[in-house]
């Protein structure tokens, strides 16, 4: 089977991180709702950021937690095992009890910059 094009894997690159992008904001709204309604949870249910479109894996992470891995744009939350890195996609910073925290790479980074929710730029 034929090497995918450089294009292609940009392509590839950029679509998985829109997808992280649209959890990685649901997530965002996880968190703001848990602020309002549950101040004192100890863990918050959020949803794993991987690039599977068909995962549904939560994860119960600390608001302490969570806000330590949305302190850099590129950087995401992951069940074990859900990491993207085969590609250059990602690559795993720090592994965590129940999850890991993993960076985006290349053309993966520069789409979770433009789209990070905390962000001044979109």
């Amino acid at each position: 089977m034929p090497e995918p094009s450089r294009e292609a894997e940009e392509v590839t690159a950029r679509r998985i991180a829109e997808n992280e992008a649209k959890v990685r904001a649901v997530n965002e709204e996880i968190e703001a709702t848990a602020q309002r309604v549950a101040p004192d949870a100890l863990l918050i249910p959020f949803v794993c950021e991987c690039g599977r479109p068909e995962c549904l894996a939560i994860l119960r992470l600390s608001r302490n937690a969570y806000e330590e891995a949305r302190t850099d744009a590129r950087w995401f939350i992951c069940s074990p095992g859900h990491e993207l890195t085969e590609h250059g996609y990602e690559r795993v910073i720090q592994k965590r009890d129940g999850f890991v925290i993993v960076e985006k790479q290349g053309d993966a980074a520069q789409v979770a910059e433009q789209l990070d929710p905390r962000s001044h730029v979109q």
